[in-house]
């Protein structure tokens, strides 16, 4: 009984995470518009590809994640940020 509401906890956690990532994307604003070119420009760097494939759909669906997108900037350090990033996904998604 203890396993089956755990595996529930899990799925609404996903449910409400994808659902939320769907109306993000249907509401165009500065804020998304900023994630969508942070992402264009981390796309480019080959480690955040490789984190992103190692960690499936679930990386971009991530909260945490899309928060620590939106802090890119080109002023960043880029190893320290990517540290965070892969800290950040280590522990949010497992």
């Amino acid at each position: 009984m203890e396993k089956e509401s755990g595996l529930m906890e899990v799925l609404w956690t996903i449910v409400l995470e994808i659902a939320s990532f769907i109306l993000e994307a249907l509401i165009p604003s500065k804020k998304r518009r900023k994630y969508r070119k942070n992402v264009k420009v981390l796309k480019k760097q080959d480690w955040f590809r490789r984190l992103a494939k190692n960690y499936g759909p679930t990386f971009y669906m991530t909260q945490s994640i899309r928060a620590k997108i939106m802090q890119y900037n080109d002023s960043l350090d880029l190893q320290i940020y990517r540290q965070e990033l892969e800290r950040t996904a280590r522990r949010d998604i497992g």
